[in-house]
């Protein structure tokens, strides 16, 4: 029965990740290697940083707009007012939603940005939903998308899912102080998290095109970050964020039994037999709803010699 939800969940997953593949045409077409198109577009981004010059309005909005001839204007490169950062990432898009299912692309991609404001609320993991408005543009500053309100995403149900450059920039911004719901159905929001972000092909569309957007082609982003949700992805009652057991933010690689799903994902994360959500469940009269041990509260299994938690230890069922 175990092995049933655990098959059935991760073949929803899987379903909806191959729908959405923007590559998943009829015909076979050879696909570039990420190393090389990397390096191409890495100078085209620092190019296009040293030849644009960028613009804010009073609610930081942006507008990017490329140096005249013999123009006296500082471009992005070298404008000190919003300092220009980088960092150095991998690519987190998946094949499969198995702990080894990351595509194959060992880059080093460096992600190029800007915080226009750094926000008053919380910072957000790589799995939570966030809700987010949003500019993209390309490298000759046409814009290809946009989104002034607000949209979710979420990762990793592809079919709301943000581009790899996209979500991962947003651990350096934090989410909105607080908003205002206003009588006309607008929603006034405070102090909330700015970032523009330069990102290469391989941590977007790749190979895929969109309007505006050619095959293997380095895009930008203005991203406002509003609010956050966290996730119980696997319904196991333990919400994500206490399911990457390292700490390190990746939560793929966190698997207590070995089967290759990980833990955020897996309803049995012991591999006993028995579903997470019933082994936190708490012991009460049979005549009483069912009540579930918050996290830090699930008690340790007594015969476990490394002091697992009850739902992480095959001793305990």
């Amino acid at each position: 029965m175990k092995s049933l939800f655990k098959i059935v969940l991760l073949l929803v997953f899987a379903v909806t990740l191959f729908a959405c593949n923007p590559d998943n045409g009829a015909a076979t077409v050879k696909v570039r290697d990420y190393q090389e198109v990397y390096d191409e577009n890495i100078v085209e981004i620092e190019d296009y940083l040293k030849e644009n010059y960028l613009e804010l309005d009073a609610d930081l909005n942006a507008t990017v707009t490329k140096i005249p001839e013999n123009g006296t204007q500082t471009s992005i490169w070298n404008q000190t007012d919003y300092p220009l950062q980088s960092i150095t990432v991998k690519n987190d898009s998946r094949s499969t939603l198995l702990t080894d299912g990351r595509i194959e692309d060992d880059v080093d991609y460096k992600l190029y940005y800007i915080v226009l404001n750094e926000g008053g609320g919380e910072n957000v993991t790589s799995v939570d939903s966030t809700l987010v408005a949003y500019k993209g543009w390309n490298l000759t500053n046409e814009v290809f998308d946009l989104n002034n309100f607000g949209v979710w995403f979420s990762f990793p149900e592809s079919s709301v899912s943000s581009i790899s450059g996209f979500r991962q920039i947003l651990s350096k911004v934090k989410t909105e102080e607080s908003h205002v719901e206003n009588s006309n159905g607008t929603v006034t929001r405070v102090n909330y998290g700015n970032v523009l972000v330069f990102i290469p092909s391989g941590l977007a569309y790749f190979s895929g095109s969109r309007e505006n957007i050619d095959q293997y082609a380095p895009i930008a982003f203005q991203i406002k970050l509003f609010d956050f949700k966290t996730r119980d992805h696997d319904k196991d009652r333990i919400p994500n964020i206490y399911e990457d057991l390292n700490n390190n933010n990746n939560y793929f690689d966190d698997d207590s039994d070995g089967d290759k799903i990980p833990d955020f994902l897996d309803v049995d994360d012991d591999g006993d037999g028995k579903l997470t959500k019933f082994e936190i469940r708490m012991p009460i009269p049979a005549t009483s709803p069912y009540q579930y041990y918050d996290f830090n509260s699930i008690p340790v299994c007594a015969q476990d010699p490394n002091g697992k938690k009850v739902h992480l230890s095959n001793y305990c069922r």
